[in-house]
């Protein structure tokens, strides 16, 4: 992986070595940059990490509602800089009770 995060011939003209921000704004191969590895065997903490968000996210839909907010539209104008990503999103949380 080090030849291909430091190739010249993917990350030129300028030197590989130097960090220059602007050239993450070129569209590359998609494994240009493979920081966890890819295929079955990539990064175990990458799998954790997202097993761990989909727990919290099963917590939170389960004692909360999501309720769209006042502003939901405003904030769906979206900027591409590295992804495509809304400005904001408004919504409101508010928390179940279940009758027993």
């Amino acid at each position: 992986m080090f030849s291909i995060h430091y190739d010249p011939n993917l990350w030129g003209p300028e030197d590989p070595n130097l960090f220059i921000p602007e050239r993450h704004e070129v569209k590359r191969h998609p494994l240009a940059w493979m920081p966890f590895g890819i295929g079955p065997r990539n990064c175990a903490g990458m799998r954790l990490a997202l097993m761990e968000m989909k727990m919290c996210l099963i917590r939170l839909l389960r004692e909360y509602r999501i309720l769209p907010g006042e502003k939901l539209e405003d904030g769906f104008q979206t900027n591409e800089i590295n992804v495509i990503q809304p400005n904001a999103v408004f919504v409101k949380v508010k928390k179940q009770t279940f009758s027993k």
